[in-house]
C-alpha cells in the first residue's frame, strides 16, 4: 500500500524472442511448483507468441495464479495485417495480459504514441489487462526532456480510457538508457521522480482512480538491486529482464524484491 491506496506488488519478466513452447511450459511448471506467492503479490510471465497456446493450456489444467502475457497485439479486430495478432485471438487463447509500448517496439518497429493509444483501447475493450511501458531514451535524457517524453507517452496512450477499464491497467517505467545488455544501471534517485511523474499523469488523465493503477520499474533489475528498486516510493512492482529468464533467477530476484518492501500489500 502506497499513498494510502492498496495496490498489488507485481513481478514478472518478458522472454522476448527466446524459448520454444516446451521451454516455456517447463518454466511455468517449475515456477508454479517452486513458488509460493506471498499475499499481496502477483507474478506474471510473457513468453513468445508461439508458446502462448501451450502455456495457457497448461495454466488452465494446472492453475497457479501466474498471469500469462502476450508481447504485443494489433489494434484492429481483423484485416489484412500479415503477421499480426488481434486482441480477440489472445482472448481466445486465455491470455491474461498484453505488453504494449515496449522500448524495442517503439524503437525498432517505430510504434507511435497514437498507435499505442489504439492498441490500449482495443486491448481493454476486449477484456485484456494491459502492461503499458513508457520511458525516455539516452538522447532525450541528455537533452533534458525525459520527463516531458514520459508524460507525453502516458497521456496519449491512455486518452479515452473508460473508467470501468482502469482496474485492468498497469504501467511500467523502463528508461531506455538502462535496459538491455548495454544499459546503464539506474539509481533510486533516477526512478523516484519519474514514478511520481507517472502517478501525477495517471491522476490527471484518469481522475482519482488513477491512484489504483500499479506502477512498475524495469531496467537492469537483478537480485543485487531488486530490493532497492522495490523500496522506491511510488513503485508497485518490478518488470525484470534477463535476470529472471531462469526459474532460479526469477525466484532469487523476487526474493530480493520482497525484502525491499517497506509495507504489506493488499491484493
Amino acid at each position: 500500500m502506497r499513498d494510502g491506496t492498496p495496490r498489488p506488488f507485481l513481478f514478472g519478466t518478458n522472454f522476448k524472442m527466446h524459448q520454444t513452447p516446451a521451454e516455456s511450459m517447463g518454466f511455468y511448471r517449475e515456477l508454479a511448483t517452486a513458488s509460493l506467492v506471498p499475499e499481496g503479490c502477483r507474478l506474471f510471465m510473457i513468453p513468445p507468441f508461439t508458446s502462448l497456446a501451450a502455456v495457457t493450456d497448461l495454466a488452465r489444467r494446472d492453475p497457479a495464479g501466474i498471469w500469462i502475457g502476450a508481447q504485443n497485439m494489433h489494434w484492429a479486430e481483423r484485416g489484412a495485417y500479415t503477421g499480426e495478432i488481434s486482441a480477440a485471438m489472445l482472448v481466445a487463447l486465455g491470455v491474461d495480459l498484453v505488453l504494449l509500448g515496449h522500448a524495442e517496439r517503439r524503437g525498432l518497429f517505430h510504434e507511435t504514441d497514437a498507435d499505442l493509444n489504439k492498441k490500449v483501447l482495443a486491448a481493454l475493450s476486449a477484456g485484456l489487462r494491459v502492461l503499458l511501458c513508457v520511458g525516455e531514451t539516452a538522447e532525450e535524457r541528455a537533452f533534458g526532456v525525459g520527463s516531458e517524453t514520459v508524460a507525453r507517452q502516458v497521456k496519449i496512450a491512455l486518452d479515452g480510457i473508460e473508467p470501468a477499464a482502469i482496474p485492468m491497467l498497469q504501467v511500467a517505467y523502463e528508461p531506455v538508457w538502462s535496459i538491455g545488455e548495454g544499459g546503464v544501471p539506474a539509481h533510486p534517485e533516477d526512478v523516484a521522480p519519474l514514478a511520481a511523474l507517472i502517478r501525477a499523469n495517471l491522476l490527471d488523465r484518469l481522475g482519482r482512480t488513477g491512484a489504483t493503477v500499479p506502477v512498475l520499474y524495469g531496467g537492469s533489475v537483478n537480485p543485487d538491486n531488486a530490493g532497492t528498486f522495490a523500496s522506491v516510493e511510488g513503485i508497485d512492482g518490478l518488470f525484470v529482464g534477463r535476470a529472471a529468464w531462469t526459474v532460479e533467477g526469477y525466484r532469487e530476484t523476487l526474493k530480493a524484491a520482497l525484502t525491499g518492501l517497506k509495507s504489506p500489500r493488499d491484493m
